[in-house]
């Protein structure tokens, strides 16, 4: 009984030592400028410490990443948005800055870092719910016309696009007519447009091309030369316009098209798809970054919200408030509302202004403040 007891006590501390090992303790000192309001001052400060202290948990993952990578502002929305990742916080004191203008606030968190992978998804996809219809025509070994149906290019490409978190959806339009570059039809392109159920269409077209070698070829009489190359146009289904271009090349060796695209996996992911889904996500992230920063554009949630006599009074109440807002009420569902607000001054600003006022018999609580979006609740 004894070795069995010990042998349950070296197993719980095993697990207990493996659990403590995946949290990362980061200090780290944030720095606002003082506007005057000591709560929303440091709400702020709190908001930036919180984003530094997920970037140091993160580690390398901030370049390896391609989401991290490409859109600065993912960290910001994992430490307000993910549970599991920060883990602990203490706070020092909101206290003055290096400035007479600013503040600064100190924090210890435990972090854990394999937490935030699985978060960046989640935090993408209730945030952004990115989603592409990729339409690709693919020549692969010694065919000389393009092909429409889904070929080995396409699956790395929607594959690279799951990985960096996004939904890929059907494009709806067959596509029977391809020109001799690989280019599709104006009308084509415009169906298909009009009808992805999705933020941006991929236009891809893709070549994996057996390679001229001379006989003295060390690659062996089995072994063949591939050239393979891909062009991705990313499509805005909003407005219609191509966002950006992306070309890559490079060889591989194999016995068969085929193998050689297996055999050189990891490289394509790096050299091919990693390059071309770094340019395309860099262009996405800056709208993602404009829109979130946007200064008067916010995304406001509403809890408690039991009835459209208590949305109606939150409407009016904004409506008050600010000269010249706008309020769109999306969906009023479950006890919750949720609104498209544009006001003078953004999330910060609207937060400030109508925290602890009356929207009819209730009485409004900021529950969360970030770039673009505010959560409140009515008591």
């Amino acid at each position: 009984m004894k070795i069995l007891n010990s042998v349950v006590w070296s197993v719980a501390l095993l697990f207990a030592g493996a659990a403590f090992a995946d949290v990362k303790t980061v200090t780290v000192v944030a720095e606002v400028a003082d506007t005057g309001n000591a709560e929303s001052v440091e709400r702020e400060a709190k908001r930036q410490a919180r984003r530094q202290a997920v970037e140091q948990g993160a580690g390398v993952l901030v370049s390896s990443n391609s989401i991290m990578r490409n859109y600065q502002l993912i960290a910001d929305e994992i430490a307000t948005t993910a549970k599991g990742v920060i883990l602990d916080e203490q706070w020092g004191p909101l206290e003055p800055g290096k400035t007479a203008s600013t503040k600064q606030i100190r924090l210890v968190a435990k972090v854990s870092p394999d937490a935030i992978p699985d978060s960046i998804c989640t935090v993408m996809k209730q945030n952004h719910d990115p989603k592409v219809a990729m339409v690709f025509v693919e020549k692969v070994g010694d065919e000389d016309k393009w092909s429409t149906e889904r070929g080995l290019l396409e699956a790395m490409f929607a594959g690279a696009f799951v990985d960096a978190c996004f939904t890929v959806v059907e494009a709806g339009v067959k596509v029977t007519e391809v020109s001799a570059n690989g280019d599709l039809p104006k009308s084509a392109i415009d169906e298909i447009v009009k009808n992805a159920d999705a933020q941006y269409v991929i236009l891809g077209a893709g070549k994996v091309i057996k390679a001229k070698v001379g006989a003295d070829s060390v690659l062996g009489d089995k072994m063949n030369s591939y050239s393979v190359s891909a062009n991705l146009k990313l499509v805005n289904t909003s407005t219609s316009e191509i966002e950006a271009v992306a070309t890559k090349q490079m060889q591989v060796v194999g016995i068969s098209a085929e193998k050689a695209l297996e055999a050189s996996d990891s490289k394509l992911k790096k050299n091919l798809t990693g390059l071309i889904l770094d340019e395309l996500l860099s262009k996405i992230a800056k709208r993602w970054t404009s829109d979130m920063v946007n200064a008067g554009r916010v995304s406001v949630l509403v809890q408690g919200v039991g009835s459209l006599k208590a949305a109606t009074a939150f409407k009016e109440l904004v409506a008050k408030s600010f000269t010249g807002a706008r309020v769109d009420q999306r969906q009023v569902k479950g006890g919750q509302a949720s609104f498209d607000i544009e006001v003078e001054g953004g999330a910060e600003k609207l937060a400030e202004t109508i925290e602890g006022k009356k929207a009819g018999s209730w009485t409004i609580e900021v529950i969360e403040v970030t770039r673009g979006k505010v959560v409140l609740k009515l008591n």
